[in-house]
């Protein structure tokens, strides 16, 4: 009976996998071709009207013929004027005597590509393309509603011009600096290139995408470029006070999320501890700590990242601002043990640059009453070499109050003007305090 019962099912899966051979993945017989409506006529179409205006922007250093990156723009006002990712950019603007940009248009043309303004907050910069005039895309100044139907143009990867296609999810909630959130694929090459509706017309710049996840990608909006736009009308970027004008746009930067933040900062305690907590909306935070019951010493820890980091170069990073406690408490430890665990705490703190861009940190150390909270606190800055006016700032708490318990706070504030890195140390040392 059993084999008859395994004869039967075996034939059974023959016969179904015999059929399933003769159609193809859309369900039809071999050799038919699938119907229309299986491929997007809309995307076929878009890709037809933004072709033309696209460009491949290749960055190349010393006299190499091998490129040493690439990112794709269009067309955004006549005369040769398009818009692309200043990350895209960045190294030739810094560097201008290592660095040379060209173009090379979906038919083949090439020519010599000019940066005339920059917008480091927003990751955009307008080029002139010297020899080459398309006729412009049309930038759509309202923002993409969420569920609408959305294509993304650019050049992924060096394996030529490439749509793909999602849906546009509306503004980034949350955020400090205007997304629209695109649930389609964005891949290297593609950054400075169009998000488009339906249309045809512009919603945002292509700029990231998350490498951990799946479909999940970012626009810079349109309103940002028609503002570049507006400031190239006024003045162009000098390449001759390229990093002065770097430098004003990060202390813009950094005084505009300063200020969002407010003049005090919130707090939540933390076993008797006031330590300063998620101080705006678009400010992340997360805590966690080892749940196991039998370490020597209990943490409790909680981080939060602004999420404003602005790219600078390939090597560098700023604009940021995050900050992190670790409460800890012990009932195992003698009080010389556990004042060495707590001053060897690991912290976050601003490591990232190269001597050749950052001068070392001057520090200075003392201790201090938090609001009668007896505490050790450690302040150091740290300059931008080729960026004047430019500093990181970090921030070293460690309490002294208690020989059993206590926590270590650090503070990171990336690209800001010193009066104003200062200013704001003192904000949240002020907030700290102890209230059982």
């Amino acid at each position: 009976m059993i084999r008859r019962l395994v004869a039967i099912l075996v034939l059974g899966v023959a016969c179904a996998a015999s059929a399933d051979a003769a159609r193809d993945d859309s369900g039809a017989p071999h050799g038919t071709v699938p119907p229309a409506a299986a491929a997007s006529t809309a995307a076929r179409g878009i890709l037809d009207r933004a072709r033309p205006a696209m460009i491949q922007i290749k960055g190349f250093f010393g006299t190499n013929t091998a490129e040493a990156f690439h990112g794709s723009g269009f067309a955004v006002a006549r005369g040769g004027v398009f818009i692309t990712n200043w990350h895209v950019v960045s190294d030739a603007v810094l560097y201008p005597e290592k660095y040379r940009l060209e173009y090379r248009t979906p038919t083949g043309a090439t020519g010599r590509v000019i940066v005339r303004a920059i917008d480091i907050r927003h990751d955009l910069a307008l080029v002139e393309a010297q020899g080459v005039q398309p006729s412009p895309l049309t930038l759509r100044p309202e923002v993409a509603i969420k569920g609408e139907r959305a294509y993304s143009v650019g050049f992924p990867l060096d394996v030529g011009l490439t749509i793909t296609e999602g849906v546009s999810n509306g503004r980034v909630e949350d955020s400090f600096e205007p997304r629209v959130h695109y649930s389609g694929a964005l891949n290297p090459g593609m950054s400075g290139g169009p998000g488009l509706d339906a249309s045809g017309g512009v919603i945002g710049i292509n700029v990231a995408g998350y490498r951990a996840s799946q479909l999940v990608a970012f626009l810079v909006p349109a309103e940002r470029a028609i503002a570049l736009l507006a400031r190239l009308e006024k003045s162009s970027l000098d390449p001759g006070r390229a990093r002065s004008e770097i430098a004003s746009q990060l202390r813009t930067h950094s005084q505009a999320l300063l200020a969002a933040l407010g003049p005090r900062l919130p707090t939540q305690n933390h076993h008797g501890y006031e330590l300063p907590a998620k101080p705006a909306p678009f400010v992340e935070c997360h805590a966690g700590g080892d749940p196991a019951p039998d370490q020597p010493v209990h943490i409790e820890r909680v981080s939060c990242d602004a999420k404003s980091t602005l790219y600078l170069g390939r090597d560098l990073q700023t604009g940021g601002l995050s900050f992190q406690h670790q409460v800890m408490s012990t009932q195992t430890l003698d009080a010389w043990r556990f004042a060495y665990r707590m001053q060897n705490a690991k912290t976050t703190h601003a490591s990232f640059g190269t001597p050749r861009q950052l001068a070392p940190f001057a520090c200075q150390q003392q201790n201090v009453e938090l609001n009668g909270l007896a505490a050790n606190a450690t302040v150091c800055l740290r300059a931008y070499r080729k960026l004047d006016g430019v500093y990181d700032l970090n921030v070293l708490v460690v309490s002294k109050n208690a020989s059993k318990q206590g926590f270590v706070s650090s503070l990171s504030l990336t690209g800001v003007a010193a009066d104003q890195a200062l200013a704001f140390a003192r904000v949240y040392l002020e907030s700290i305090r102890w209230k059982p």
